[in-house]
């Protein structure tokens, strides 16, 4: 229910800033919210019943005031308003979703036990690129548990090549195939 909602908010700001012409301007300025956000003082802050409501939203204008539009410190404020500022993270990853999505741009994440190497992600960069029709902006990371082989998350969709990925489908077939050699034996 709570990602529903992010992405209800995220959809109500997305259409506002299209209105605005100001997609990527918009997004920039929820980066610099979303850095702020990531200190623990901040989120302390806001998740503070104590505090009023007009205290967080004076808080708020006074340190992004000059670093942030209108458009976006209304936003803010809204959403403390509505004491909603505990979405805003998903708030915000729903609204890049959208905005790559407008641009053609598509988030793919790509997990490998080691790291890849630049020749290796241009060249799957480039694949999934034409496999997609998009433009692609990979987002590597490392996962020594996987032990080999990789997982590529599009959106919902995953492929998942892993070494384990694979070790556990064998050990589901060899087990199946045990239990379905003893059903016959029991039938005999």
């Amino acid at each position: 229910m709570k990602v529903r909602l992010a992405r209800r908010y995220a959809q109500a700001f997305f259409r506002l800033a299209v209105d605005q012409k100001i997609l990527w301007e918009a997004e920039q300025e929820l980066t610099l919210v979303e850095q702020a956000l990531a200190t623990t003082e901040v989120r302390i802050f806001f998740a503070n019943p104590g505090v009023t409501t007009a205290a967080k939203k004076e808080a708020t204008v006074h340190v992004f005031g000059s670093y942030i539009s209108e458009f976006v410190l209304n936003f803010l404020c809204h959403l403390i308003d509505k004491r909603r500022t505990d979405m805003l993270p998903e708030i915000i990853k729903a609204y890049r979703v959208l905005v790559k999505k407008t641009s053609n741009i598509v988030e793919v994440e790509i997990v490998t036990a080691i790291p890849l190497a630049d020749e290796d992600r241009e060249q799957l960069t480039a694949r999934l690129a034409a496999v997609t029709g998009t433009e692609i902006e990979l987002n590597p990371r490392v996962d020594h548990r996987i032990l080999g082989g990789l997982i590529i998350q599009i959106g919902d969709k995953r492929i998942d090549s892993s070494v384990v990925a694979k070790l556990a489908n064998m050990k589901k077939h060899i087990l199946q195939q045990i239990v379905n050699r003893s059903e016959v034996i029991n039938s005999l």
